[in-house]
């Protein structure tokens, strides 16, 4: 590509030279009028003039000598008009007279009837030559232009020359040659008939010459053009440069403009190649002959290869603009031109194919459409520096690899920005739109009810604007940022941030500022997000809230794990995994179905296993299915207490370590338990609480349905204002239905504040009312300690060895 411009400029200097010397063939018809006369000649018979013939020409108006012809000898035919003469030397000087065109013939024959001078051996020309010197001097010859030929046809009537026989031409900075040669000095049109072969070396080596060549050339000097058909052309080093149908438009004898039909270019230099091609091609030259444009219309294309990619640029239309460069060769400063920027408008694709490289995996194929794209090269026109669109453009990154993602990103404009070695850096797009399907080694493949595989969904975003950042050398995309209104949706799953952050080669996003996803299963907030788009997984930090929606495929379950209603909960900290069948939540934990709430350090949620394990200050607050102030116990139903109580029935539970499985419907606390329901609170080392499973149909019965307590066990119940009730024991068993309480293990006791101790080896008592039962072991008596009263006056303890049973 680069250099055209010395190509065209060999051009013209070859096609001067022709011109130059068919022109100084001519001897027009009235100049042989009036030249001086020839020797006389016998009349009738051959004559010769052994001692050499002279013959020359004045202008008539000037004086000046115009044309000067000598022979070794000449010789008249049979023919009366037609002379021969050999070995002639022929001199044709310019207007000015200042210098003179030099030809030589072995052998000519001049028709003085029809003008016509023909020459059968060997013609030499040498061009522009002082008047002051000679151009037989071969030191001063090999200074000029020669031209070497044969069988030449001068007509001196109309100062037209041709042969149809190979010309050759030398020059001091290069050489030439065709087949066949004709000059008109009235149109001044010169015709290189076939086979036209330039060679151009100039200042530099040999090996820096430059070669052209074309099947016809026609120079109109003027219109200042040159007409190379069917086709034409130039070769220097790795430029190369093929055309049909060739015009070359001169300007003050500069080369300003190359235009041609289905031209093709390429240079091949080092480890890339550019090509470029279109169905008509102008080449724009500045005033010293070097290309500073290249205008490609229809089916224009540019292409360029370098050690990482190949990258092909296609349009209706392409421009290929290039920056002026001034370059030191050697002792010498030239100026020479480097290909900076390309545009190509009208439905442009550009196509990035990567290449294999060791050690380094295959990239996405990116593909870049859009009415307007723009390339601009690196100083040097070496390598690729941005690819930009100012109009709507759209990039598809086109896997190579099974591990690889498909992905589509339409933006408004975007840049795709070049590092070393023309690889890709960065990608910017504005309100971007991206559509990605997921790599097909990284798909879990879901069936539906038919047994077929489901075809997953794509993931969309958008955003204000996308930042892409490749990794070195390799034009594998490393990270995506997108940022204002991000926005994403895959199937059901949808979220929502101000920006975003994927990490492709963990597939992972994060989103950040006001965060939120939503999905089928539920829905997330927070301050930062985190999704694993290969597994699905979340995370999510700071001023979490979540709620998971229920399983419609489950049964009703508890009070504590309803898969039949929503389950949301607030924390510091959240996970899924496994497709959101495993929660986990750490920091601040609230977690609510309705009325009933857990809140903890950490709960872990396993909704496969329908569990979930809360530690750290537990707390649970469950909520009684049945009507409140209703109860089961006819005993309770007689107290005034328990009949004025309307409110709601919680039992709250308050352990360092909550464990619960829905299957078994219990919770096991530890480590320190505190139970409160109503007016009752057990304390224990441990506590399993046994739920009431829930039915599809209205349940009056209380969420807890019994409670098992071990472990320094201590019942504390308000009885009534000012009486309260203290039980101590190992191990405790606690009805919701019939508000029983069962005391045992260790050394039970029952204090009332009122009545006095009650000791034996299990206590029961009902917290409804004073119904109290002590049961001891064999041959061991209850122990009652009664309270005096003030009046009446006080009863006898008990101490007959047999059980208790009634009021207190």
């Amino acid at each position: 590509m680069r250099r055209y411009s010395l190509i065209l400029a060999v051009a013209l200097v070859v096609i001067s030279a022709v011109v130059g010397y068919t022109l100084k063939l001519r001897l027009d018809k009235a100049r042989a009028q009036h030249a001086h006369p020839a020797p006389p000649m016998k009349t009738g018979l051959e004559g010769v003039a052994s001692a050499g013939w002279h013959w020359w020409k004045n202008d008539d108006q000037t004086g000046r000598l115009i044309t000067d012809v000598k022979a070794a000898s000449f010789e008249g035919t049979h023919d009366p008009s037609t002379f021969e003469l050999i070995d002639a030397r022929l001199r044709m000087y310019d207007k000015s007279g200042s210098s003179y065109t030099f030809v030589q013939s072995e052998r000519a024959l001049f028709d003085e009837g029809t003008g016509v001078l023909r020459s059968e051996g060997l013609v030499h020309i040498v061009m522009n030559v002082p008047k002051d010197k000679n151009a037989e001097d071969q030191a001063e010859a090999n200074k000029r232009v020669r031209v070497t030929t044969t069988g030449v046809v001068y007509e001196t009537k109309t100062g037209k020359a041709s042969t149809d026989q190979p010309a050759s031409f030398v020059f001091t900075e290069g050489d030439g040659k065709a087949v066949g040669v004709a000059y008109d000095p009235n149109t001044k049109i010169l015709h290189l008939k076939s086979q036209v072969a330039l060679d151009w070396i100039g200042k530099g080596p040999a090996t820096n010459k430059m070669h052209i060549e074309t099947s016809d050339l026609i120079y109109k000097e003027a219109e200042g053009k040159i007409y190379m058909s069917p086709w034409s052309r130039m070769i220097r080093q790795s430029t190369r440069i093929e055309a049909h149908s060739t015009v070359v438009t001169l300007e003050n004898h500069h080369l300003h403009e190359i235009n041609g039909d289905h031209a093709v270019g390429s240079d091949v230099r080092d480890d890339r190649r550019t090509g470029y091609s279109a169905d008509k091609m102008v080449a724009m030259f500045n005033d010293k002959g070097v290309l500073m444009e290249i205008r490609g219309d229809g089916n224009a294309r540019v292409e360029s290869g370098q050690t990482g990619a190949h990258t092909v640029l296609t349009g209706e239309h392409a421009d290929l603009h290039f920056k002026l460069e001034t370059k030191q060769q050697g002792k010498n400063t030239v100026q020479d031109s480097e290909l900076s920027l390309v545009n190509a408008d009208g439905h442009s694709v550009a196509i990035s194919t990567p290449l294999p490289q060791p050690g380094v995996k295959l990239a996405e194929t990116r593909i870049l459409r859009s009415e307007h794209i723009e390339l601009a090269m690196k100083p040097g026109g070496k390598d690729l520096q941005e690819i930009r669109t100012p109009s709507t453009a759209q990039l598809e990154f086109r896997p190579n690899r099974p591990d690889q993602a498909h992905r589509v990103v339409d933006a408004a404009h975007l840049r795709v920005i070049y590092g070393e070695g023309s690889y890709v850096d960065t990608l910017l797009a504005w309100q971007a739109v991206t559509h990605t399907d997921k790599a097909a080694a990284n798909v879990k493949v879901k069936t539906g009810p038919d047994g077929k595989p489901i075809p997953p969904s794509p993931a969309l975003t958008w955003s204000d604007l996308m930042t892409v950042k490749f990794a070195p050398e390799s034009n594998q995309v490393a990270t995506i940022d997108q940022s204002g209104n991000f926005r994403y949706e895959e199937g059901a799953r949808k979220a929502w941030a101000k920006q975003a952050y994927l990490e492709q080669s963990i597939n992972r996003i994060t989103l950040s500022d006001h965060a939120r996803v939503l999905d089928d299963t539920g829905s997330a907030t927070g301050d930062t997000i985190v999704m694993n788009q290969a597994t699905g997984d979340m995370d999510a930090k700071g001023h979490v809230l979540s709620t998971h929606e229920p399983d419609k495929n489950q049964k009703p379950g508890t009070s504590m794990l309803d898969a039949g209603e929503p389950m949301q909960a607030r924390a510091d900290r959240m996970q899924t995994r496994d497709d959101n069948s495993k929660v986990f939540y750490e920091g601040n934990v609230v977690m609510w179905q309705g009325a009933n709430r857990i809140s903890a350090d950490s709960i872990a949620i396993d909704r496969d296993a329908r569990g979930l394990i809360a530690a750290g200050n537990v707390v649970s607050e469950l909520l009684d299915n049945r009507t409140p102030g209703a109860t089961t116990s006819d005993a309770a139903a007689a107290t005034p207490d328990s009949a004025a109580n309307t409110g709601p029935i919680f039992t709250n539970v308050y352990a360092p370590k909550l464990v619960y499985r829905d299957d078994t419907k219990v919770a096991n606390y530890s480590d320190g338990v505190k139970l409160t329901r109503q007016k009752m609170t057990i304390t224990a080392q441990d506590l399993q609480a046994f739920l009431t499973p829930k039915s599809d149909k209205p349940s009056n019965e209380s969420s807890l349905n019994h409670a098992l307590a071990t472990g320094k066990v201590t019942i504390h119940d308000v009885i009534s204002p000012g009486r309260t009730r203290v039980g101590k024991g190992e191990h405790c068993e606690y009805y919701t239905k019939e508000d029983k309480v069962i005391l045992n293990g260790g050394a039970p006791q029952m204090t009332d504040s009122f009545k006095g101790i009650t000791k034996g080896m299990q206590l029961t008592y009902f917290s409804g009312d004073d119904h109290l039962i002590v049961d001891g072991k064999k041959a061991q008596v209850a122990f009652t300690k009664m309270k005096k009263k003030a009046t009446p006056a006080p009863q006898p303890e008990s101490s007959n060895g047999m059980s208790v049973s009634g009021p207190q």
